[in-house]
């Protein structure tokens, strides 16, 4: 088995196996998707000889992590021919990409999981859930909020008034996706090929925006964003008023969010939904790259395994001084490690889903009282978000 980049030429190839694990051709986000989002030098093909059996796309985010810009690659339409299957490839597939990304510079990298457990054994863990909310549409009214105006999106050409929205709601935010006037149009142009928008003013001020999908009895939210809880109400009655096109309205928010407590049932519709991981791709780049607070003095020596990533097994010593982090890689004995994280616990604290003593509690990490009150100095909990679908 060998690995590398896709050529020009392969587009077929690549396009044949994403029809047949996923959406067909003929479906309008497989025609947006390989006319907007498709990079042969982004793909990444397992081959068996001649033959391509599995491929995955590397797409490039730059990501919000403890208010520090990062660039990424977001792993999606991860394939494997069924002919190919329960071979080991997919755990294979995934070491070459953690080795490109790595050969980027890139330190850490998301991928949104059909199905958790598969990954974790390779590294993975979840950084992002949300909560899905699922509310009859008559339960809506005395949420609403009627003194708000609404407009619609039509065009990419209006995408400062989402782009507004979206900062105010993601400001105290970490582990998001950051997102310029050119994905911008990427996310309203996909959107537009297969549902609608609107944005909800509080005069000439925009407060809120949605994507939806109308044609089923539940109409579906696929980014539901408000900066202010008047946003939040003027959604609700702007749904409420489709009364006649739909039974209940679905949508996916931040976990931070509280307004549940407020719902006139909530004994129903409102669960949890698992979204994202992320993974550390090179432990030293990550700690040196990662922001700490500003008067953080702290040392730890602490050893590292991973499945699949070679270069991150050993032990470490992280020195932080005023904020800013060095990382020594130890041979193992002139420094006694005081602590042992895998390489998925290692994740979960540099994006902040939990803390140290958190993780320790359900034997994620091993620790003394002392190296937990350090790990949790320097890695506090943070509140984590991402809505990126592909």
């Amino acid at each position: 088995m060998r690995f590398r980049l896709a050529r020009p030429e392969e587009r077929d190839v690549v396009e044949n196996l994403w029809a047949y694990c996923f959406e067909p051709k003929e479906h309008p986000f497989f025609r947006w998707y390989f006319a907007n989002m498709y990079k042969p030098e982004n793909v990444l093909l397992g081959l068996d000889g001649d033959n391509v059996v599995c491929v995955t796309h590397l797409n490039q985010y730059k990501l919000s992590l403890r208010s520090k810009i990062l660039p990424v690659s977001y792993i999606v339409g991860l394939a494997t021919h069924p002919a190919a299957r329960r071979g080991g490839i997919g755990g294979m597939l995934l070491a070459a990409a953690l080795e490109e990304m790595r050969r980027r510079g890139q330190a850490v990298h998301i991928l949104m999981p059909s199905r958790a457990g598969f990954y974790q054994q390779y590294g993975y863990e979840l950084y992002c859930h949300q909560w899905r909310d699922t509310v009859n549409l008559d339960d809506l009214r005395p949420l609403t909020d009627k003194t708000v105006r609404f407009g619609f999106v039509d065009s990419s050409d209006r995408w400062r008034y989402l782009a507004e929205v979206y900062e105010k709601y993601t400001a105290d935010l970490s582990g998001y996706a950051v997102r310029d006037e050119e994905s911008w149009r990427r996310h309203i142009d996909a959107q537009l090929a297969e549902g609608n928008i609107v944005v909800v003013f509080n005069g000439d001020e925009p407060i809120a925006y949605s994507f939806y999908q109308l044609g089923a009895p539940t109409i579906r939210c696929s980014e539901f964003v408000y900066a202010t809880y008047q946003g939040k109400r003027g959604l609700w009655e702007y749904f409420y008023n489709h009364r006649s096109q739909g039974e209940a309205l679905q949508w996916n928010e931040a976990m931070r969010d509280d307004g549940y407590r407020f719902y006139p049932d909530g004994k129903k519709g409102h669960e949890t939904m698992p979204f994202m991981t992320g993974r550390i791709v090179d432990v030293k780049a990550a700690l040196e790259t990662v922001t700490y607070g500003k008067n953080v003095n702290e040392k730890i020596t602490f050893t590292v395994t991973d499945p699949i990533a070679s270069w991150n097994n050993g032990t470490f010593t992280l020195n932080v001084q005023a904020g800013k982090g060095k990382v020594t890689l130890a041979d193992g004995t002139d420094v006694a490690p005081t602590a042992a994280v895998p390489a998925g616990t290692l994740a979960l604290l540099v994006f902040g889903t939990m803390n140290a003593k958190e993780l320790r509690y359900y034997e994620k990490l091993t620790a003394t009282d002392e190296e937990v009150q350090k790990l949790t100095h320097l890695f506090p909990k943070t509140e984590c978000y991402i809505n990126e679908w592909y």
